[in-house]
């Protein structure tokens, strides 16, 4: 799955670029400050913002071509593409944030409508706690308990005696209802025992349990970034220092754009969603254990970011050195999830 790490540079008159949004790492703030802020997947014209204008114009608004998100590059527009902007955060901190979004009980502030089935696969993880351990093969709720209902209710409908009449039962309560085994559910929120093709399949056909900002991870992401492509990358611990320097590299080789102003501020989306209508207490892990879990599951996932690191061609060494101590940070115990 890896590709190589080396930085690809391209000659600024070649430059096609567009904007791969990762999700929880503030790319909705970026997407409100580039013109062509609208999805490629959605059947939108890109030609310009659906509100017409962005009103902090920036060089790498005026460049970027298409913006992507949740979903994978089609090959024919991956092919006239060479450069690659995308944002990142700390791989922790990213799918702790994920869950916060995606949770039912957190609706309220992400303003999202939940479908039945998604209540049912998070009744097995009130907390992201119940997730870690769960994939970790220590489940404290062993199946879903919205199934485990359903179960019961359908027991309560087979012994019913009507007109005098007890209803004989035509197959089995499990072959009604199947509960969901909460491991199994977990690993797969983890991408874990699966391939990345399994994985995009499963998105593709709508089978997949978590298409959700948790399933669309790095790892996913990363099959739009081949070695071939130059990238770009704004860390969310850093946005508005990459951000203007992702400018200044798109705008100092080419004459056009010499004479530009400064990169205006941000116009923001402000959605702290995993702290809002709902017990903070649910969006954080236990204790030092929890994290260390919690790390080993995303190790694939982490190993992936850093590459994404290394790849940028506007970051250096230092960079990579405190996202690695950023990393670590949690991993070892030193410091806590923020």
């Amino acid at each position: 799955m890896m590709h190589q790490t080396q930085k690809t540079s391209v000659p600024d008159d070649d430059r096609v670029i567009a904007f791969l949004h990762i999700g929880k790492t503030s790319g909705s703030t970026i997407s409100v400050n580039i013109r062509r802020g609208c999805h490629d997947c959605c059947m939108q014209s890109c030609s310009g913002r659906i509100d017409g204008w962005t009103p902090n114009e920036t060089i790498a608004s005026q460049r970027i071509q298409s913006y992507y998100h949740r979903e994978f590059i089609p090959h024919d527009k991956l092919n006239q593409i060479t450069t690659i902007v995308t944002a990142v955060r700390n791989p922790i901190t990213r799918f702790i944030s994920a869950f916060a979004y995606e949770h039912p009980l957190n609706s309220r502030a992400t303003k999202l409508t939940h479908r039945r089935h998604v209540w049912e696969q998070f009744s097995c993880f009130p907390k992201i706690s119940h997730l870690v351990k769960a994939a970790m093969g220590r489940a404290e709720i062993r199946w879903n308990k919205a199934h485990m209902n359903a179960l019961r209710e359908q027991a309560k409908q087979v012994n019913t005696v009507q007109f005098g009449k007890r209803y004989s039962r035509p197959k089995s309560i499990q072959e009604v209802v199947q509960p969901i085994n909460c491991t199994e559910l977990a690993r797969m929120a983890f991408g874990l025992n699966e391939t990345s093709m399994d994985i995009k399949q499963s998105v593709v056909n709508g089978s997949h349990p978590f298409v959700n900002h948790m399933t669309f991870d790095y790892r996913q992401y990363y099959q739009s970034m081949p070695p071939a492509k130059e990238l770009f990358v704004l860390r969310q611990e850093s946005l508005w220092k990459d951000w203007e320097h992702v400018n200044f590299l798109l705008g100092k080789d080419n004459p056009k754009y010499q004479n530009w102003p400064a990169v205006p501020p941000f116009q923001r989306v402000e959605r702290n969603v995993s702290h809002q209508y709902a017990s903070q207490e649910r969006w954080k892990l236990q204790d030092v254990q929890e994290q260390h879990w919690l790390c080993h599951l995303l190790r694939d996932e982490i190993r992936t970011y850093l590459m994404i690191i290394i790849r940028a061609v506007n970051l250096n060494g230092d960079d990579l050195s405190n996202a690695v101590s950023d990393v670590d940070r949690i991993c070892s115990g030193s410091g806590s999830v923020e």
